[in-house]
């Protein structure tokens, strides 16, 4: 559906509609209130269109112009009456001639609180007698007639408040709206800055797709930076604002530019009844915390529209006014120093370095790069020295900018006067050289030389946490559990050596399994980030640790929480990490198309080697293509991933051996299939990988590997978490080919929420009842496979093809027959799986005896779903 024609489809008020349609069935008579924009007269209307039946219904609309016309709103329904009918002039007669329509008509009044006075008594009357149906809308805040808010005090109706959009509604009604995927960091742009306002939010996208900005590329429609607000948009938005006197344009002007500012900060620059009149209006919002009482704008756009039309020589007085003001009251509120800052980088004067220095070193705390490289380099270009260089260094490293890492690095070397500095400017090149450029053995040696010029106990912690993070990202983990807690056990652990020591440790426990749990170390590298300028970034590494720890352990709802704590941190810089957490409980739990769209959204933050994510994104890219049976796919992601190997991060490799026995399910290869997921199983218990060893061994199980159960059983009693537990039950059921065993299995790694491999069991499960003849078991239990299978994106693994394909061949009958679905002849299908060309035809002739069947090309028929055929070639 084109956008700019005909109304956006209703989508993402699910909930909202069945409240208000059971209210409207149990009252007869509903309001729906709430701001402007927010969705009221489209919820009113799907509720009239739901309701309506043979009686018929019908929507009035109350509007600013026609206020002053009495009946004016009802209009259409009086125009036309039998000769008899009452006078419809009179409140009497217009009442009578609505009701006349019957007690099951439904009418839908539009603004109400716009109606004039007449019409208001005629709503009045109409809900009183139960004559219709009434569904009827105002807007919060707004003045109404006494008839109208008489409705829900004297409770002649249920009144129900309709809020913004909350994000999931909003990303529904996106993806609605645009036919498709949205990728996710444009859904928390599109939300953040529209609020939730369904009317707002769709002039932001269809301007943004007008002018080029939104598009579509091949795998979800992506806005690359934040959106522009159209000439359409800021009438709109300058409407809702209002007529404003020059005292409350220069109270929103001063929060546009600084909020949230505290009530009696405000106060002291614009007249207190001014504020108040704001505050009535609904344009400002007054929020408690502790003792402190503070203002804000009571929408986002509100800001960006006053910005906007605010002059350049304006906006830097303000500026500057606001942020004397916060430094005459002392900066009291946490923030005040970083916000007083920034609006003197906008305003007139100099500001002073150490005031930078302070505010940038708050930025990088709070994760805010951005603004941290933009105060940092204030703070250099004011004469801060060392520290400006070196914080400014920090963040160049963290957005992979090595050049620009480099040349601050050599400054703040430059600047260094005692060893405390030395040995910091040493730990930055440290990280610069190991997980940005790919250089362990470069990183070493300045350790090694570092560690040899100093005697400082904190310096050698520092040094000693940071080979801890060498020897866990080049999967020494014994190494580098050892050199964590030797960092750990100094007294008074400098915040750096404490963080590196945390996130080694936090992901050598996430992938081994084993050892104290991971939460309370991972919360104190977390509480040292923030209290680090020149380390806060590293708290997104210390949450993925607990994502990894949480899912690998099959805990999604501690994985979930720490998703919902990064979401509450400032800055854009989270968003991509919120993605990366997302991603990887998407694939867990069963969900790989949703995991793939997550991580291609993460990959453009991570150019080059992007410190050794870029690897793992694109390995967890082809492990949800591959389960989806996109082998094409899956194999290019494999090959981004083979070109962006980090030389020095290698503690992912058993996924991305993991990775390439999917790959081969998807082309069909499930004896090599078995044996890579296998080795990915024997390298990562070689590694003391334990936990990857279990999922690797399981995802081996879900092939059809009958020989896990053994070592399973000793898993459980070295890992930790249920899913080790779990995939001992599932590999024992196949194993003993046990079909109760398998269902049973499948319902409790299903209340695991581990989906695929759920589906997968209930899959085998009805093979095997099939095999044995009992139809009904095999129906009940291919319907679980398949239910969970659809739950599961349409997930296609080899059990669940099995199960869809049930026709009785052999597993190595039905390898060949995939691959010749893949096009290839008998010799390469022979070179593949190692055997001869007569062993090949062998199989099919098998095969199609069994069955029935003619030839190779009605086998492929038979056995393969059509989306993963390619045109078979005729035998050789």
């Amino acid at each position: 559906m084109s956008l700019s024609a005909g109304k956006w489809p209703f989508s993402g008020r699910t909930t909202e509609l069945n409240v208000v349609t059971r209210a409207l069935s149990g009252h007869g008579v509903v309001v729906i209130a709430g701001a402007s924009g927010v969705g009221k007269s489209r919820l009113a209307r799907e509720v009239v269109a739901r309701a309506a039946d043979a009686a018929g219904s019908g929507i009035a609309v109350a509007t600013e112009s026609a206020r002053d016309v009495p009946l004016g709103a009802f209009a259409p329904w009086l125009r036309v009456h039998a000769p008899h009918a009452p006078d419809v002039t009179t409140i009497q007669g217009a009442t009578e001639a609505l009701e006349a329509h019957g007690a099951s008509y439904v009418l839908g009044v539009d603004d109400a609180h716009l109606l004039d006075g007449v019409s208001a008594t005629v709503l009045h009357q109409l809900a009183l007698r139960r004559a219709v149906r009434l569904v009827v809308t105002v807007r919060t805040g707004e003045p109404a007639p006494d008839a109208v808010t008489a409705l829900w005090k004297d409770d002649l109706a249920e009144r129900i408040e309709l809020a913004p959009l909350d994000a999931e509604q909003t990303r529904a009604l996106v993806r609605a709206a645009l036919g498709g995927p949205v990728e996710a960091a444009t859904e928390r742009r599109l939300h953040a800055t529209s609020g939730g306002n369904v009317l707002w939010l769709r002039h932001l996208v269809e301007s943004e797709r007008a002018a080029g900005r939104l598009v579509r590329d091949a795998e979800a429609w992506k806005l690359d930076r934040p959106p522009t607000i159209s000439p359409a948009l800021d009438e709109l938005v300058a409407a809702r604002l209002g007529r404003l006197s020059d005292a409350e344009r220069r109270a929103l002007e001063l929060l546009a530019l600084g909020e949230p500012l505290g009530l009696s900060l405000l106060e002291r620059l614009v007249p207190a009844e001014d504020l108040e009149a704001l505050a009535e209006r609904s344009l400002v919002t007054l929020e408690r915390d502790g003792a402190r009482s503070e203002l804000r704008l009571a929408h986002p756009l509100y800001g960006e529209v006053l910005r906007g039309r605010m002059s350049p020589i304006r906006g830097r007085r303000l500026r500057s006014e606001l942020s004397e003001a916060l430094g005459a009251t002392g900066g009291r509120r946490s923030g005040d120093e970083l916000r007083r800052a920034v609006l003197a980088l906008g305003g007139d004067g100099a500001p002073d370095p150490d005031m930078l220095l302070k505010a940038a070193s708050q930025a990088a705390s709070l994760a805010d790069v951005e603004l941290a490289e933009r105060l940092f380099r204030a703070a250099r270009d004011a004469g801060a020295g060392f520290a400006a260089h070196i914080g400014l260094a920090q963040i160049m490293t963290w957005l992979m900018r090595p050049d620009e890492a480099e040349a601050e690095l050599a400054a703040a070397s430059a600047a260094t006067v005692d060893d405390d500095q030395r040995a910091q400017a040493a730990a930055t090149r440290f990280s610069l050289l190991h997980f940005v450029l790919g250089r362990p053995q470069d990183a070493r040696t300045v350790l090694d030389e570092a560690e040899a010029s100093t005697t400082s106990v904190g310096a050698r912690a520092t040094f000693r946490a940071a080979r801890a993070t060498q020897a866990v990202a080049e999967n020494r983990l014994d190494e580098g559990r050892a050199a964590a807690e030797d960092a750990l056990a100094v007294p008074d652990t400098p915040p750096l050596a404490l963080i590196w020591a945390c996130w080694a440790d936090g992901l050598r426990r996430a992938v081994t399994g084993v050892g104290d749990p991971v939460a309370p170390r991972i919360r104190m590298g977390i509480d040292a980030a923030r209290r680090t300028a020149d380390a806060a970034t590293w708290q997104m590494n210390l949450g993925y640790a607990d994502v990894l720890d949480a899912s690998l352990c099959a805990d999604f709802d501690r994985a979930r929480a720490r998703v919902d704590w990064l979401r509450e941190q400032p800055g854009p810089f989270a968003a991509p990490f919120v993605a990366l957490y997302e991603g990887r409980i998407a694939l867990e739990t069963g969900r790989p198309a949703t995991a793939v769209r997550l991580m291609e959204s993460v990959i453009p933050y991570f150019p080059g080697l992007g410190g050794g994510w870029t690897k793992l994104l694109h390995t967890i890219v082809a492990e949800g293509l591959a389960m989806m049976g996109d082998a094409d796919g899956a194999r290019t992601a494999l090959d981004h991933a083979d070109k962006a190997a980090h030389p020095g991060v290698v503690v992912f490799d058993p996924e991305l051996e993991l990775a390439r026995g999917l790959l081969c399910t998807a082309e069909g290869r499930l004896a090599e299939a078995i044996a890579r997921a296998t080795g990915a199983a024997a390298s990562a218990r070689a590694a003391g990988q334990f936990a990857m060893e279990v999922l690797a061994r399981h995802t081996a199980v879900g092939f059809g590997d009958r020989t896990q159960a053994g070592r399973l059983a000793e898993l459980t009693r070295i890992v930790d978490g249920r899913r080790a537990d779990l995939a001992h039950a599932h590999a024992l059921a196949v194993a003993r080919r046990d079909t109760e065993g398998l269902l049973e299995v499948s319902r409790r790694l299903e209340d695991a929420e581990l989906l695929i491999p759920a589906a997968e069991a209930a899959a085998q499960a009805s093979v095997l009842a099939r095999e044995a003849g009992r139809t009904a078991e095999a129906a009940t239990a291919g319907g679980r496979a398949a239910d969970l299978a659809e739950r599961c994106e349409n997930a296609r693994t080899p059990a669940l093809v099995a199960s869809v394909s049930p026709l009785r061949v052999s597993d190595r009958e039905r390898e060949v027959i995939h691959q010749a679905a893949r096009g290839l002849t008998n010799r390469q299908i022979a070179d593949q799986l190692h055997v001869s060309v007569r062993t090949v035809e062998s199989h099919i002739y098998r095969a199609c005896s069994r069955l029935g069947l003619s030839d190779r090309a009605a086998l492929i028929e038979a056995l393969v779903p059509p989306r993963l055929r390619t045109q078979a070639r005729e035998l050789q």
